[in-house]
């Protein structure tokens, strides 16, 4: 979990740097300092360990007493103690002094600490509150020089999802990580104190490998010593006030003035009780954080009074109604620059999205419940459009709403949900369009809206038309300002690879009423297909911030699948790494975003494949399994994923298979996925079929953008070696740069995997110059033969050649250089600029490159004995 934390604090004190680990209780601080601990005395450091303890903090050199200097010195205070012990770390050899929770020390032993780091100049590691260090909270000034600090930030999805896995034993699901990321707000220790608790408390239901909830909650009584924990050593106003804030919820600061002073407010932020999060009309809203702690004070067996604190503030709290910005267009730099400060932002800002999404499902099928008319039930579908869907719920709108006197347009959208929800929850495409039949015949005016609607279902769930230009031709809509004929005309014609198509039916219409929440989709997708990837990235971005401004989760979903698609063309893989974090937290959207939902899930879940081997858990298992193994858009179909991810004891085995999915694609009539997923299998592997089929299909759409990467794959294929050096010494850098590199990781592996020794030389040979111009970036996803486990770190290899079951470097592909057991090069280079990407199946396999810090220990003998057991 902290890996590249505990390289970057080793690299430091290798370079003799003092190291501040900082972060709030339950950061991870005390498992990041164990791992350093470690890796200093694998390294050959004499490490002197010493804790702190909130209960001794007033016994006098009660810290240092760890070291057993069974009581020395102490007769002259601080100094005596002080000699002796620089006396020992003024030994030879490498030495360091690590100190965990230095807040809590004692003071005696806090000087002692100070007065021998600076006589012998010895690295020290100690770990801190993230309090500001004018609070006061600390009696140890870190003036440490010259010192390096390295600051625990809450965990991501990715890392909750991770560490879940490993606590339960079995990966969970969405809605699983979803509601412990909210709850913990990414503290490690929070984590893993839910999920055990939730675990021992039944709440958990194991099903098919994977963890679920049982209820809607995870609150329980093992948790509550947690939170009492975190509650330690507040005040009795800071307790009211968390205790009021937990009631009314999240509010803008304006309207908590009368109730809870600045002061406290201040005094909670810094001991992370309490989030600030700035909303889209610059007004800053306060929330208690992690959530957990709402959960106990909500508790009916907390001692307080709940109705008494409820009406006070409920009469003190003015009503505030949030302003509203229009959305402009934002360059690029900005919106990065906000997706960045987004991703930083941790669980509130997603907390708070949710909960304001909660709000608007409950005042909707409020509206609707007190009168169950046509245009309330079309205003409370809208949000199912996006919204998790209660089952319940949509199925009592559909029985109860009242069709009498209805508009005929809210009619129509009704119908439209309800065809649509048919499909969804496991019916047959025969009922939906049984659905939109009748919808045309009773309202003719809406009939060739019905229709389209129908045919994008068809196309959808089932195959493309074979006489789709015929069947669109023949429509003629009496309602062109709804945009439902050219946003539908403009979806299939991606569908089937034409982007241009696709962007005139849009600039054809006369409006967008009831296709507003499509066309953007639309839009921004056909501009990615259409080889416009920076404008496709500052659309997707602008319209995904709009939708959140708007509580619109259809629009950020689905505007987020683009963005991730476009930015990987651009480069921008952590950028995209992010947006998919931020819907993954939401939990599982609703209707066809569900979709788009599952296919973020697959590329995230390769990227992790890539970065962690196959072994490793997956996003991709998080995706839903009851769904068609072939779809219309790059990863909204199964098979490509699964078909990746097994293991082939004959690669020529996994060419059959990808060009016979390629074929189902075309017959499907799904050109956009067949060319993507083509090129992002011919890159896993350049077998006779795949290359056949990826040139036959790019000749037939007129793609020629991709010649030198079918060159390269080509001369591979045939093992004309000669031909590939040339290639590859005329390679100029374009958008399938990432592929290319893949391929030659990929067949590198592959010839060592057989033992081809003479040919893997000279393969490595071939390709060193090309690795010079064009450094591989990170780990690359390549086919699972079997063999060595995928992703070794450096100390794993360096183990595995003096076993004996890998030859030395000379050998073997480039692992990178390092002088010996450390690296002594920058921890924090600048970023490298990333070459542009083409595929966003393709580009979403790379994986960040580690930093120059990365520190490998040496090996030792224990280790080789027990690898040839």
């Amino acid at each position: 979990m902290f890996e590249e934390e505990v390289r970057r604090a080793l690299d430091y004190v290798a370079r003799g740097i003092s190291v501040r680990i900082v972060g709030g209780p339950g950061s991870g601080k005390s498992t990041v300092l164990q791992s350093i601990d470690a890796g200093l005395e694998k390294a050959g450091f004499t490490v002197y360990s010493i804790s702190g303890s909130r209960l001794l903090n007033e016994t006098p050199f009660a810290g240092i007493g760890a070291l057993g200097l069974e009581g020395r010195g102490q007769e002259n205070g601080p100094l005596g103690v002080a000699n002796v012990l620089a006396e020992q770390l003024a030994q030879r050899g490498p030495r360091a002094i690590v100190v965990d929770d230095i807040d809590d020390l004692d003071k005696e032993s806090a000087a002692v600490i100070d007065i021998v780091q600076r006589r012998t100049e010895r690295p020290l590691v100690v770990t801190m509150d993230d309090a500001p260090l004018d609070s006061g909270a600390s009696v140890f000034t870190p003036a440490r020089w010259p010192e390096a600090t390295i600051r625990l930030s809450p965990l991501h999805y990715d890392q909750v999802n991770k560490l879940l896995a490993h606590t339960l034993g079995s990966p969970p699901d969405v809605d699983l990580t979803t509601a412990v990321l909210m709850k913990s707000g990414g503290n490690p220790r929070l984590v893993v104190r839910i999920a055990q608790s939730a675990e021992l408390s039944k709440q958990l239901v194991l099903h098919d490998g994977q963890w679920s909830m049982g209820g809607h909650t995870l609150w329980n009584e093992y948790l509550q010593s947690t939170v009492q924990e975190l509650l330690h050593g507040l005040s009795a106003d800071e307790r009211t006030a968390l205790h009021t804030l937990s009631v009314v919820g999240a509010r803008p600061i304006g309207s908590l003035m009368q109730i809870v002073e600045a002061d406290i407010l201040d005094r909670l932020e810094m001991r992370g009780l309490v989030a600030l999060t700035e909303d889209s009309g610059g007004a800053i809203w306060v929330s208690v954080s992690p959530h957990i702690v709402v959960d106990h004070f909500r508790d009916p067996q907390v001692r307080s009074s709940l109705r008494v604190l409820a009406d006070r503030t409920s009469r003190k709290i003015d009503s505030h109604d949030r302003p509203i910005k229009s959305s402009s267009p934002e360059l690029l730099a900005e919106l990065i620059r906000d997706l960045r400060s987004e991703a930083r932002g941790g669980t509130a800002a997603t907390q708070h999205f949710q909960e304001q999404l909660r709000e608007l499902e409950e005042s909707q099928f409020s509206v609707w419940e007190s009168e169950k008319t046509m245009s309330n039930a079309a205003a409370f579908l809208k949000f199912y459009w996006g919204g998790p869907i209660d089952p319940s719920r949509i199925e009592q709108v559909f029985s109860e709403t009242e069709a009498v006197g209805a508009d005929s347009g809210d009619h129509f959208f009704f119908a439209m949900t309800r065809a649509l929800w048919a499909i969804v929850s496991g019916g047959d495409a025969s009922a939906a369009t049984g659905i939109l039949q009748a919808i045309g015949q009773a309202h003719p005016d809406w009939k060739a809206e019905a229709q389209a609607f129908a045919l994008y279902l068809e196309a959808s769930f089932d195959r493309m038309p074979v006489n789709l230009d015929e069947i669109l031709d023949r429509l003629r809509s009496r309602h062109p300002e709804s945009g439902v004929l050219p946003v539908i005309r403009g979806i299939l014609e991606l569908y089937r690879f034409d982007a241009q198509a696709a962007l005139r039916a849009l600039d054809s219409a006369d409006g967008f009423g009831l296709a507003a929440g499509m066309e953007p989709f639309v839009r921004g997708l056909a501009l990615h297909i259409a080889g416009h990837g920076e404008e496709a990235v500052i659309f997707s971005l602008s319209q995904r911030a709009a939708a959140r401004r708007r509580l619109d989760q259809f629009g950020f979903v689905a505007s987020s699948y683009v963005a991730v698609l476009a930015m990987t063309q651009q480069g921008l893989s952590k950028e995209a790494d992010c947006v998919m974090t931020g819907v993954f937290a939401l939990g599982w959207p609703g209707f066809l975003v569900s979709f788009l939902h599952d296919a973020m899930l697959r590329i995230a879940g390769l990227r992790a494949l890539a970065g962690h081997g196959q072994n490793a858990a997956s996003f991709g298992i998080q995706a839903r399994k009851n769904v068609a193994d072939i779809g219309p858009l790059p990863g909204t179909g199964k098979a490509v994923y699964e078909l990746v991810t097994r293991k082939y004891a004959d690669p020529a085995d996994f060419d059959e298979k990808a060009a016979d999915l390629l074929e189902q694609q075309l017959d499907r009539g799904y050109i956009t996925e067949a060319v993507y997923a083509s090129l992002f299998m011919l890159s896993l592997y350049p077998g006779h079929k795949i290359l056949e089929t990826t040139q036959r299909l790019l000749q037939e759409n007129g793609v020629s953008t991709h010649a030198q990467f079918l060159a390269i794959a080509g001369a591979i294929r045939d093992r004309d070696h000669q031909l590939l050096k040339i290639l590859l010494d005329q390679y100029e850098a374009d958008s399938d740069l990432p592929a290319i590199t893949r391929l030659l990781k990929g067949v590198a592996k592959g010839h060592l995997l057989k033992r081809h020794r003479g040919l893997a030389k000279t393969f490595r040979q071939i390709i060193s110059t090309f690795e010079n111009r064009f450094p591989p970036e990170g780990v690359e996803l390549t086919l699972d033969t079997g063999g060595h486990s995928q992703g070794l770190t450096p100390r794993e290899r360096e183990i595995a050649i003096l076993a004996g079951s890998q030859r030395t470097p000379k050998s073997l592909p480039s692992w990178g250089s390092a002088p010996g057991p450390w690296k002594t090069t920058s921890p924090e280079p600048l970023p490298r600029p990333e070459p542009p990407r083409a595929s966003p199946f393709m580009s979403t396999l790379e994986t960040p490159k580690q930093t120059a810090g990365d520190w490998t220990p040496g090996c030792r003998c224990s280790d080789v004995i027990q690898l040839g057991a």
